[in-house]
C-alpha cells in the first residue's frame, strides 16, 4: 500500500506541525503588514476596513512565499518529537529501514506539493489580484509609471508608449509609432485609451486621437474625438485578427511582483514577449521557479532527515526551531542569490531556476547518507 499505517502516522506528524508553524508565520506576517498599511489609512478613500480586507486577501501570498520554510521547520519539530519520544527507535527495532520512513516523509511530501501549487495556481493570483484593486481604488492611486518616459512596449511593427495605467486598466498619454522596415510611417497620440466591453476583442476604444501620417516628405494630420483601434489597424470589418495595443494581463502583471503571478500567466507573458522580439529571461525565470516551487517543499522535507536521524534522542524543541529558521533563511538568500548569479552569467532561465533545488537536493543526499 502506498498509504500504509506507518506513511499516515508520519505523515499526520509532519502535516500537523508544519501547518501550525505556517499559521503561526503567516499570522506574524499578517500583523507587520497591517501595521504597515496603517500609515496609509485615511489616505484617499482608504479605511481601516480597506486595509483588513487588502491584509486578509495577501494572507494565501504570504502562506505561498513562507511555504517551504514552514515545512523544513515543521518537519524538524515532528519527526523530531517522535525521535525525542523513542519512536524512530522503536520503528528501527521493529525491522523498519531508514528507507522505508524516508520513503513515508516524501509521500507526506508529495501531498504538501500538490497543496502548495493548488494555491499558487488558483487562489493566490485570485487574492492578490483583488487586494491591489481594492488598495489602489481607495488610494486613488495610479498603477504604473515606469520611470519618467512611462511604459514602453512592442506591438508587431509599432511602438506603444504608456504614460500612465488607470486601475480600471483605462491607459492615459498613449502615444504609438509605426514604422515600416525602419522607416517611421505613422505617430498616433491619444489622450486616453479604454478596453471595450468584449472580453474576447483585443479592440480599445482611443479617444481625443491626434494621428500624423508621413507619405514621403509630406505629413498628413488628423483628429477624430474617438477611434477605435481595430480602425487605426486596418481590420474593421475583416477576418483578420487584431493587434494587441497591450494584453490585459500584461496590465494587471505591473500591479504586482511576478510571484503573485500563476504559472499559465507567466507562461503567456513569455509568448508575448518572445513573439514581439522582446527580452523574456526574466519573466522565464518567473515562471521556471514557480514551477520548480513546489519541489521544494520535498527537498525540505529531506534536507530535515540529516538532522533528525543524527541526533533522535539529543536536542529540544529549541534547538530544533533554531535550525530550522537558520536553515529556511539559507534557503531563501541562496535561493534568491544563485538564481540571479545564474541568470547574469548566461545560464538558461530553466538552469537557473533548477540550480538553487539541485544543490540543496545534493546536501539532502549526502547529509542522509552519513547520519543514516
Amino acid at each position: 500500500m502506498i498509504f500504509g499505517i506507518l506513511d499516515r502516522y508520519i505523515g499526520r506528524s509532519i502535516l500537523t506541525t508544519s501547518m501550525l508553524v505556517l499559521l503561526t508565520l503567516v499570522a506574524l506576517a499578517g500583523i507587520f503588514g497591517f501595521i504597515s498599511e496603517l500609515d496609509d489609512v485615511g489616505k484617499g478613500n482608504y479605511t481601516l476596513t480597506n486595509a483588513l480586507q487588502y491584509i486578509f486577501l495577501t494572507l494565501p501570498g504570504k502562506a505561498y512565499l513562507l511555504f517551504a520554510p514552514a515545512v523544513l521547520l515543521g518537519s524538524l519539530l515532528g519527526l523530531g518529537a517522535l525521535a525525542s519520544n523513542s519512536e524512530l527507535t522503536v520503528m528501527r527495532a521493529a525491522g523498519i529501514s531508514n528507507g522505508r520512513i524516508i520513503r513515508a516523509v516524501l509521500v507526506t511530501g508529495v501531498a504538501l506539493m500538490l497543496l502548495i501549487a493548488l494555491l499558487g495556481e488558483t487562489i493566490m493570483p485570485k487574492a492578490e489580484q483583488i487586494a491591489e484593486e481594492i488598495r489602489l481604488t481607495a488610494l486613488e492611486e495610479r498603477l504604473s509609471v515606469k520611470g519618467r518616459n512611462g511604459l514602453w512596449i512592442k506591438s508587431s511593427n509599432r511602438y506603444v508608449n504608456i504614460s500612465t495605467v488607470m486601475p480600471d486598466f483605462t491607459l492615459l498619454g498613449v502615444n504609438i509609432h509605426e514604422f515600416k522596415g525602419v522607416e517611421l510611417v505613422r505617430s498616433i497620440r491619444a489622450a486616453r485609451a479604454i478596453k471595450t466591453d468584449d472580453k474576447n476583442s483585443n479592440d480599445w476604444l482611443l479617444q481625443e486621437v491626434e494621428m500624423s501620417d508621413f507619405e514621403g516628405e509630406s505629413v498628413k494630420l488628423s483628429q477624430k474625438n474617438e477611434q477605435t483601434w481595430s480602425e487605426i489597424t486596418g481590420t474593421l470589418g475583416t477576418n483578420g485578427e487584431i493587434p494587441n495595443l497591450i494584453s490585459v494581463d500584461v496590465l494587471k502583471s505591473l500591479k504586482g511582483s511576478t510571484e503573485s503571478l500563476s504559472a499559465r500567466n507567466l507562461y503567456d507573458q513569455v509568448q508575448y514577449l518572445k513573439e514581439n522580439q522582446l527580452d523574456s529571461r526574466n519573466v522565464e525565470l518567473a515562471f521556471w521557479t514557480k514551477i520548480a516551487s513546489p519541489l521544494a517543499t520535498i527537498v525540505m522535507l529531506m534536507l530535515s532527515l540529516p538532522f533528525v536521524f543524527s541526533s533522535q534522542r539529543s536536542g529540544g524543541a529549541g534547538q530544533k526551531i533554531f535550525i530550522g529558521i537558520m536553515l529556511g533563511i539559507v534557503y531563501v538568500l541562496v535561493n534568491k542569490l544563485l538564481t540571479q548569479l545564474a541568470l547574469a552569467n548566461g545560464m538558461s532561465p530553466l538552469v537557473s531556476a533548477a540550480l538553487p533545488l539541485v544543490c540543496f537536493l545534493v546536501i539532502a543526499i549526502v547529509g542522509i547518507q552519513r547520519s543514516a
